[in-house]
């Protein structure tokens, strides 16, 4: 099988195995182009990003508010550590999605290839 025939950002020749068809690899043949641009768009309006910047909202209103003297420091702190787990929790949902994407382009590549 021989290597796809594209550049890496670092200059040197990509070293994955290439496409009978194109001579390139997925992530250098421009005829999937559109499909990788269709899966960097996905991730960037993921669901863990609005999360992400709700919580921190959510963060600066009650930093805002111990500030004011409004919300009691005590009550501040568990707040707090509410929010660490809500992060804590997103980044694992994440792991968990990027996990099974992958999963899924592997078994597509298996499937292009006749490996199983």
């Amino acid at each position: 099988m021989s290597t796809c025939a594209g550049i890496t950002r670092t200059g040197s020749r990509c070293t994955l195995p290439a496409q009978a068809a194109s001579g390139m690899c997925w992530l250098h043949d421009p005829a999937r182009a559109d499909q990788r641009s269709r899966h960097a768009s996905r991730a960037a309006r993921s669901k863990g990003n609005r999360e992400v910047a709700s919580l921190k909202e959510e963060i600066k209103a009650v930093i805002a508010d111990v500030r004011a003297g409004t919300l009691d420091r005590n009550a501040a702190v568990v707040m707090i550590q509410g929010y660490r787990v809500l992060k804590d929790f997103i980044a694992l949902e994440r792991e968990v999605r990027e996990t099974d994407q992958l999963a899924a382009e592997i078994e597509e590549l298996k499937r292009e290839y006749g490996a199983a």
